[in-house]
């Protein structure tokens, strides 16, 4: 019985802190982009595609599969971005 409980208990304060790292609420609205991706889970992708197409594919079991790699993916290019009547005008397909 003390066994059960303690376990009971383990997982109750593990939950409590887990979720206390989440962010909610307007801290979430207003957080940086930095804050953000701290608790962002890494990209994971297949180096090689997968060689199955069609019906084979589609019923193929998901633990059939190859593990995924995991990589960091940046997505945005640092440079200045342009304010004002300068960004409102922008031709998008300029770069």
């Amino acid at each position: 019985m003390k066994r059960s409980v303690l376990l009971l208990a383990t997982m109750v304060v593990s939950a409590e802190g887990f979720t206390q790292s989440k962010l909610k609420g307007p801290r979430a609205k207003n957080a940086t982009a930095v804050e953000l991706a701290a608790n962002a889970l890494p990209i994971k992708f297949y180096e090689i595609p997968f060689g199955l197409k069609g019906p084979e594919a589609k019923n193929l079991k998901i633990w059939e599969k190859a593990a995924a790699e995991t990589k960091t993916v940046y997505v945005r290019r640092d440079r200045d971005l342009p304010k004002g009547p300068k960004a409102k005008n922008k031709k998008v397909w300029k770069d």
